[in-house]
């Protein structure tokens, strides 16, 4: 499976993973040092449907809770 994790901004790229896991870590480490300096964020994660297909709207929305943890919402 193939998923794509795309950042919030204004022009949006996606990173390809090979699993959901390695999106969310990704995201992780990004979000807590970004959290290090007082700013947030916000990625989608796409779940392709064939081999390098990006769906429109994203499966999951990633944010970081206060404590610094995943938090992870399914759309």
């Amino acid at each position: 499976m193939k998923c794509f994790l795309c950042f919030a901004s204004i022009y949006p790229e996606y990173e390809q993973f090979n699993s959901i896991g390695d999106a969310k870590a990704s995201f992780l480490e990004t979000a807590r040092e970004l959290d290090r300096y007082g700013q947030s964020i916000t990625a989608s994660l796409h779940i392709a449907k064939s081999e390098d297909e990006i769906q429109e709207y994203p499966d999951f929305v990633l944010s970081l809770t206060k404590r610094g943890n995943l938090k992870c919402e399914s759309t």
